[in-house]
């Protein structure tokens, strides 16, 4: 049995593991404990499994919806081996003990003195990298659009990924930088065309889109798992 990774299915609202068999004859998907499994028999093509998964797709919505209402949200406790989402992978906390040390990420986990505030010091990290990151794109998607916005800032924000003013001021909850890259790339998009189009009008959905032709699965990204986006 193999864990195979097909770029296409990257791009999905929702991440899958495509484990490849020779116990199997047939595809199955299964979703447990919310995560998508496609198990496959060893010979199916990529491109058969793409269309398995994309036709399952609004069957997979379903059932990961309804698992997430029932899963109960288990509060961070900010100990050694513990998940943190940034740009969309996970990486293992790690406490040091006897230091005050600020947060770094090195060899794949989150390191952080345990002598230190940890909550209030990974928020601090994650507001320095969205800051950077989100510059970044906005200057990389300005550029498409065709607009200039007039300042970039990440704020912490309750209910909202970001916001733009009538005078092209932008601003992003720092949080989203937990997301995958093509849901960042989509909440960037989503307020660099207000620039256009200060509404939620058709012509400003066709301006997304134009943009980023899926962005109806981030959309749905973001209502499914918005609010595991947090520290």
């Amino acid at each position: 049995m193999t864990v195979h990774s097909i770029a296409a299915l990257d791009q999905l609202e929702f991440p899958i593991e495509v484990i490849r068999t020779n116990r199997k004859k047939s595809a199955s998907v299964q979703v447990v404990d919310c995560q998508v499994q496609v198990i496959i028999p060893q010979a199916l093509s990529d491109q058969r499994i793409e269309q398995i998964v994309r036709d399952k797709t609004p069957w997979i919505r379903d059932k990961l919806r309804k698992q997430s209402l029932m899963k109960p949200k288990k509060p961070k406790e900010y100990v050694s081996g513990e998940a943190f989402a940034y740009l969309g992978k996970n990486y293992r906390l790690k406490l040091v003990q006897g230091s005050s040390e600020a947060v770094k990420l090195t060899l794949g986990k989150l390191v952080v003195g345990a002598d230190t505030d940890i909550k209030r010091d990974l928020t601090s990290w994650y507001m320095q990298h969205a800051e950077k990151r989100l510059n970044e794109k906005v200057v990389r998607f300005a550029q498409v659009i065709g607009v200039e916005p007039k300042t970039v800032k990440v704020k912490d924000y309750k209910s909202r990924w970001g916001s733009c003013s009538s005078l092209g001021d932008i601003s992003f909850h720092w949080a989203i930088i937990m997301a995958p890259h093509y849901i960042v790339d989509y909440v960037v998009v989503h307020e660099l065309c207000h620039m256009l189009h200060h509404n939620h009008s058709p012509a400003f959905w066709q301006q997304v889109g134009k943009v980023l032709p899926n962005y109806s699965e981030c959309r749905g990204w973001l209502k499914l798992n918005g609010q595991e986006l947090k520290v």
